[in-house]
């Protein structure tokens, strides 16, 4: 995970960064931003999303263009043709009078002319055109469902990014308070060591702790930064954009307590959808590719004007136009193809059953990810409760240990570490939390209904 964020910082947050400069004052942000308001913000500028909504307005033109292809095909044409030379033509002699062996060439047609005229072509009847109508349509409903997954998708990854960056934060403030309570038992050392009332071993031990701890808070600040901007990056607002997330979604509140498992089914997820549209396409595909062999009627007509001359002489007022009308019907017959058709329509089932497959896999990955899911909601509610635990436990020790110092029974250094303890308590009840709530997350998601999380 660390080096995917740091291909991001690398190669995809600095360019972004200097192109972001005029586009951050577009985003006129919360002050403090909900997971929620995240999501609807990412749904509206994530540039993956937004492709994935092009495909699908894509894919309606494309069905509206099969569909022109059945319609009246009409187009204008015109053809000048002047010859230098008119192409002479060989008949046999006596035509013309003279001697019946001989051999007579002679130019035929005239030099000038000129034609012009419209073409009219109607389809009539092919199945392949009637199945590739049906595909299309299916298609549509393909790039539909993608779009719908890549919706999805954006809903997901923002929900994860922001409680991973809201996990790090809490981690720096667990590290925060850490950092205070050794400088100040830092001082206390200091103070005493120099009346020798402390051992100097005991001081630089403290030292060293202190040092670790700012060292570990550097790198935390690091993560932190490259967290917020991908998931910036997601959101699709410049990385430049200040924001402050909603700590309170760290809170069990009664939204979280209040998670009702849902309902497996397996059709609800989009990513099954999409290989049972996919499997329609290929049905689609094979009656297309065994439909090359039925026949196809074509309906056409002709309608043109001529002229002809010995010069150039056309826009003449005088000039005669003779005219040409013509209709028809061309039928289409494929009789033998060297078994070409045999072949494509072979490999499409066998692409076909691989998709097959592909889908009892995706099928079983599903059920297992539901699992995996449930059994991590679950084992997270358990261990958030032994925390909880262990958090009223330390709370009763800090209790205790503060009355018998106020009593001159503790030292101070007993203090200060059932302070640290109680405070570590704390972060890991609270980031036990977010950990139950990406497993709610996770279950929302192998269900299919992680929409859930913005209605």
């Amino acid at each position: 995970m660390l080096r995917k964020f740091l291909i991001y910082s690398t190669f995809l947050l600095g360019p972004v960064t200097l192109s972001a400069q005029d586009q951050s004052e577009q985003f006129a942000l919360p002050d403090t931003l909900t997971l929620k308001e995240s999501i609807q913000i990412g749904l509206k500028n994530n540039r993956d999303f937004k492709k994935a909504v092009l495909d699908e307005e894509s894919a309606m033109y494309q069905r509206n263009e099969i569909r022109g292809a059945g319609l009246p095909q009409l187009s204008a044409y015109g053809q000048y043709n002047n010859f230098i030379d008119v192409f002479p033509q060989a008949v046999p002699g006596g035509i013309f009078g003279g001697d019946p062996g001989d051999i007579e060439v002679i130019s035929l047609g005239v030099p000038q002319s000129l034609k012009a005229g419209l073409e009219l072509n109607q389809l009539i009847f092919s199945n392949s055109y009637l199945i590739g109508l049906k595909a299309a349509k299916t298609g549509e409903e393909f790039y539909r469902l993608l779009a719908q997954q890549s919706e999805e998708d954006v809903i997901h990854e923002i929900s994860m990014n922001y409680l991973a960056t809201i996990q790090a934060e809490l981690q720096k403030e667990n590290l925060l308070a850490n950092i205070d309570q050794l400088q100040s038992l830092e001082k206390i050392l200091q103070a005493q060591y120099e009346n020798d009332l402390a051992r100097k071993v005991d001081l630089n031990r403290v030292k060293v702790n202190l040092t670790s701890i700012k060292s570990e808070l550097e790198n935390l600040e690091i993560s932190i930064y490259q967290r917020e901007g991908y998931l910036k990056l997601v959101m699709g607002i410049p990385v430049d954009t200040p924001i402050n997330l909603d700590r309170s979604i760290a809170d069990m509140n009664q939204k979280v307590q209040d998670f009702k498992i849902q309902d497996f089914n397996i059709f609800d997820r989009k990513d099954i959808q999409i290989l049972g549209v996919q499997e329609q396409l290929y049905e689609y595909e094979y009656k297309n590719i065994k439909a090359e062999h039925q026949p196809s009627l074509v309906g056409f007509a002709d309608f043109n004007k001529n002229a002809f001359s010995q010069d150039f002489d056309f826009i003449s007022q005088n000039k005669v136009w003779y005219q040409g009308f013509l209709i028809g019907l061309k039928l289409q017959i494929p009789i033998f193809d060297g078994f070409t058709t045999k072949n494509k329509a072979a490999q499409s089932k066998v692409r076909a059953s691989q998709l097959q497959l592909d889908r009892l896999q995706a099928e079983d990955a599903a059920s297992l990810e539901y699992q995996n899911a449930i059994n991590k909601y679950y084992s997270s509610l358990s261990t958030l409760e032994s925390l909880q635990d262990n958090l009223a436990l330390a709370e009763d020790v800090l209790d205790e240990t503060t009355l018998l110092y106020k009593e001159g029974l503790s030292p101070l250094t007993d203090l200060l570490d059932a302070e640290t303890t109680q405070r570590q308590a704390q972060t890991n009840y609270n980031n036990q939390i977010i950990q139950v709530r990406i497993a709610q997350l996770e279950i929302l998601n192998s269900t299919g209904k992680i929409k859930n999380l913005i209605q």
